[in-house]
């Protein structure tokens, strides 16, 4: 009996068969695959998903923006064939100029991932192949091929099924053992320096899990949602998609953008595994596997540029745990993970189900001689985005925790739909360091007080945003309490380095607005990080008492101090130019008084000119200090100096602090020099008796 190879496809020395099979004709490449095998053209669906957990032929590039399910786990027979790209892989196997047939053995890095890649230079083609148990039955397809034409591209073409004789037998198993550097690409990689400043930065705030990045324009559109941090899957064994648009460029361009990012890799599972066509854990050989697949993700990481000390997660899906031995043997491989990579200089993170394998790692937390891993990623789909989990206590991985809270579904943003899983994110993530050591964007202005009467418009403020030196998307959102109106209510301004966005504030009040003031918190982000923070004072009436009081020694700032206490709504009593209510307001403790301009600033400090004061201190002493940020009440022997280098610098600097004063906060904007840090002068200017009218 003649034989046979896969499904029926002759070896090259079987006679014939009674199989059904196909014959595939790409770009001058020919294979024949079974006649069950769907054949897609990717240059007519781009959108295709191309998945290696199933048995289909692919044929073309691969699109990038790929519709994926957002979970595709494992590795069966498949074939894709593209054109060949321009450049590929450094070591990437090519056949030569008048073949097609690829029998070579396999290298120690395609054994780890079950994925053959090669080029073809005749017919102008890319080959990758999967396979899952049977190696010899993918041999058979890939060995079997032939070049028909030396040929520009062409449209795919796929024959009719044809019978062919024989039956088909089951192939031996071809996992092999060797484990090394690899990334499971079903597309080339070009290597890449690790100098795009992507290093371990925490990550906090919302994220997305894609089986396949998104397109570099998507992830633009997509700056219009709440997540700010994306998982990027390296490779591995059991990952059946492909790169799509991931490549060292997308990874810089997203990154300036502000995006960060989860590197995910997905190896052997645990041997109890439900998952179907999956390599699993050899219980004997945990922990070498454990170490070996450290080794190969961190070959990988490298080529998108995650240089040393950025986290890689490892994807462990949920398991049985009452089956014999399955968590240790599962515990024992992430451990040799973990060591694996703290040996090359990575950070370990582990994903899996909160109730197996997080809550075995935390069997394991206190246990000194167990290496743990440095983040946690649990999934429990129960759609509360917070960090707390019955299986995660509390005291464990604080900071450096992640949470899977809302399974497979659909979103859109920026008029770009996802397919994907929601995350709530506290943990070290890879990302542009320089850019999340924060001072990259500030607000550099408090926007103008406003007010606003019930049911009426209070008009318009400002808000000034200024980046830093790098690209930012910068996020900003003001939180009005209720009774106050602020449109537009947040934004995003994108920014090249050091330019500024002026967004125009328009404030109206509700018709049931009580008298009072009112502090609107407005926040701006750049890369998930929060970097500075302000807010616009809605006032509704007038005179409203405050522990804030504006001093004046001369008349230019008086008239600044005028104008402000009108916009704050503050009483006539909080407004003075007397040295001695100036002086004795702030030495009381009741009350913070801001010194507006220079003058005011040098008095009571320095009180060079000596003017009376109630404790009778000698010229140039005073008890007084010169706050570098502002308290919302006086201290005793404290002021806040309000003395720019010119009017509307003293301007800015009153307005900021006494709102600042008024709403109970301390500014975090990040200028150079704190504001009030200067030491006054100790010189006299002005008079101690300023008019307040």
């Amino acid at each position: 009996m003649a034989m046979l190879g896969f499904a029926g496809i002759p070896t090259a020395s079987a006679a014939s068969s009674s199989a059904v099979y196909q014959t595939i004709n790409y770009h001058g490449y020919e294979i024949q695959v079974p006649a069950s095998w769907p054949v897609y053209d990717l240059a007519a669906d781009p959108t295709r998903c191309v998945l290696f957990n199933r048995h289909a032929v692919y044929l073309g590039t691969p699109g990038a923006d790929q519709h994926c399910p957002t979970r595709a786990y494992g590795r069966t027979e498949a074939v894709l064939v593209q054109p060949e790209p321009s450049s590929v892989s450094a070591g990437a196997v090519e056949l030569g100029p008048d073949t097609a047939s690829f029998s070579g053995a396999l290298s120690a890095d395609e054994a780890t991932v079950h994925t053959v890649q090669f080029t073809a230079p005749g017919p102008g083609v890319q080959v990758t192949a999967s396979y899952g148990t049977d190696e010899a039955g993918i041999r058979a397809i890939l060995s079997g091929a032939r070049m028909t034409a030396k040929t520009a591209a062409k449209a795919p073409v796929v024959s009719s099924p044809q019978a062919t004789a024989g039956t088909s037998s089951a192939s031996a198993s071809g996992q092999v053992a060797g484990q090394v550097a690899g990334s499971g690409s079903a597309t080339p990689v070009k290597k890449a320096a690790t100098s795009s400043g992507l290093s371990a930065v925490q990550g906090q705030g919302l994220g997305i899990d894609t089986c396949t990045v998104p397109s570099a324009a998507t992830m633009k559109d997509w700056l219009a949602s709440p997540y700010r941090v994306i998982s990027t899957y390296l490779g591995g064994a059991n990952w059946a998609c492909t790169y799509g648009d991931f490549t060292p460029g997308w990874v810089g361009q997203v990154a300036a953008e502000g995006w960060k990012f989860i590197p995910i890799w997905v190896g052997p599972q645990a041997s109890c595994t439900q998952l179907t066509n999956t390599t699993v854990i050899d219980p004997a050989n945990a922990a070498a596997q454990g170490e070996a697949e450290a080794a190969s993700a961190v070959a990988a990481a490298q080529q998108f540029g995650y240089g040393q000390g950025t986290p890689i997660y490892y994807d462990m899906e949920s398991y049985s745990t009452a089956a014999a031995g399955c968590s240790q043997a599962t515990l024992t491989f992430l451990g040799g993970w973990t060591a694996g990579l703290h040996a090359a200089g990575y950070l370990s993170g582990v994903y899996s189900s909160a109730a197996t394998g997080i809550a075995d790692l935390a069997s394991q937390y206190t246990n000194s001689a167990y290496q743990s891993p440095d983040d946690v990623w649990f999934a429990d789909w129960n759609g509360n985005p917070v960090l707390v989990n019955p299986y995660a206590p509390q005291a464990d991985w604080q900071g450096a925790i992640m949470h899977q809270y809302y399974g497979d579904h659909y979103e859109t943003w920026g008029g770009d739909t996802l397919q994907l899983d929601s995350d709530v994110v506290d943990a070290a993530v890879a990302g542009d360091a320089d850019a999340s050591a924060g001072g990259q964007a500030t607000i550099t202005d408090e926007p103008a007080a406003v007010s606003v009467s019930p049911g009426g418009d209070g008009g318009t403020t400002q808000l000034t945003i200024q980046a830093g030196p790098r690209l930012s998307a910068v996020h900003w959102r003001a939180e009005p309490p209720a009774g106050v109106t602020v449109s537009p209510s947040s934004g995003i301004a994108v920014l090249s380095g050091n330019s500024q966005a002026t967004v125009s504030l328009h404030v109206t009040g509700a018709a049931s607005l009580a008298s009072g003031r009112y502090a609107v918190p407005i926040t701006a982000s750049a890369n998930g990080q929060q970097v500075t923070e302000t807010f616009l004072l809605v006032s509704n009436g007038s005179s409203i008492a405050t522990p804030v009081v504006l001093y004046a020694a001369d008349a230019d700032s008086m008239a600044i101090a005028q104008a402000e206490a009108q916009e704050l709504a503050l009483p006539a009593s909080n407004l003075t130019g007397d040295f001695e209510t100036a002086w004795t307001d702030a030495a009381s403790g009741s009350d913070l008084v801001i010194a507006v301009g220079t003058a005011a600033s040098n008095a009571l400090f320095h009180n060079a000119c000596g003017w009376t004061n109630p404790a009778g201190e000698a010229m140039g002493h005073t008890p007084f200090g010169y706050a570098a940020v502002p308290l919302q009440n006086g201290a005793g022997g404290v002021f806040e100096g309000a003395d720019g280098s010119n009017d509307a610098a003293t301007r800015a600097m009153s307005e900021q602090f006494a709102q600042y004063a008024m709403a109970g906060t301390v500014p975090n904007d990040s200028a150079d020099q704190p504001l009030g840090s200067i030491t006054p002068a100790n010189t006299c200017l002005g008079s101690p008796d300023v008019p307040t009218q």
